[in-house]
């Protein structure tokens, strides 16, 4: 064995000493809120791993080039799951438990008090959260029958590739045609979309109500103890970029 050798396997032998003793990242099995139901392979669950350094440098690289960080741990942390065809009730929980499993239960944050607008650092609990699991007789697409017009209805919930027809309010009212698979027997797309926004509002509403179906899946919301004011305000927990980095 030459000295180089004898270099590198010293290295390797310290290496493994130096972090031997250091517990591996064990992966999370998660129970989605659809129970898989509407995913081809109809898997109730998902493996995750938690965030490795390589994709937390990708996540600061591909934030400056305009490609949504989100997604992008989605696609390197779930395992056997095609992120693009994610149901977004089970995106959400997804990524609390990637949170979760790659930094702890604990998410320091900083949110402004909506009754005095003072920013506070605060440290939401992420386990305390509640999941909301879908009932056995929903099926996706479902029927529905719309309060004023009285006539059905069948939609469809949004997945992550629909996600760039939701950014904004106005884009939501603009593209509910897309989730809208049939209406009074009818599955003309074009007729669908014209239909829409003669509707009364209260249809409107019941619609997105249903297409979206916030009732179920990860309930995001937490009370808001202000210290500045001592008000009370019933806040989301804040999920964007920052949420997979320790501050």
């Amino acid at each position: 064995m030459s000295n180089l050798d004898k270099f590198q396997t010293d290295r390797d032998s310290k290496l493994e000493k130096l972090f031997g003793e250091i517990p591996l990242e064990a992966d999370m099995v998660v129970k989605l809120p659809t129970m898989g139901k509407f995913y081809i392979n109809g898997t109730p669950e998902v493996t995750i791993s938690p965030i490795k350094f390589e994709d937390e440098k990708q996540l600061s690289i591909n934030v400056r080039n305009g490609i949504n960080p989100i997604n992008l741990i989605l696609s390197k942390c779930v395992n056997n799951l095609d992120s693009n065809s994610l149901l977004l009730i089970d995106k959400m929980l997804l990524l609390l438990k990637i949170r979760e499993i790659s930094y702890g239960e604990t998410y320091p944050a900083k949110v402004s008090c909506p009754r005095c607008e003072v920013e506070s650092e605060i440290n939401i609990d992420l386990s305390q959260l509640i999941v909301k699991y879908i009932p056995e007789d929903l099926t996706d697409p479902r029927e529905i029958t719309l309060p004023k017009l009285k006539k059905k209805v069948k939609v469809r919930f949004p997945r992550v590739a629909d996600e760039q027809f939701l950014t904004t309010q106005e884009q939501i009212y603009t593209n509910m045609w897309r989730f809208v698979t049939e209406l009074d027997g009818t599955s003309d797309p074009v007729f669908i979309s014209k239909a829409i926004p003669k509707m009364h509002i209260r249809d409107v509403k019941f619609i997105l109500n249903h297409i979206m179906r916030g009732d179920l899946g990860l309930d995001p919301k937490f009370i808001l103890q202000c210290g500045s004011c001592g008000g009370e305000s019933e806040m989301s927990v804040p999920i964007n970029e920052n949420f997979f980095s320790v501050i």
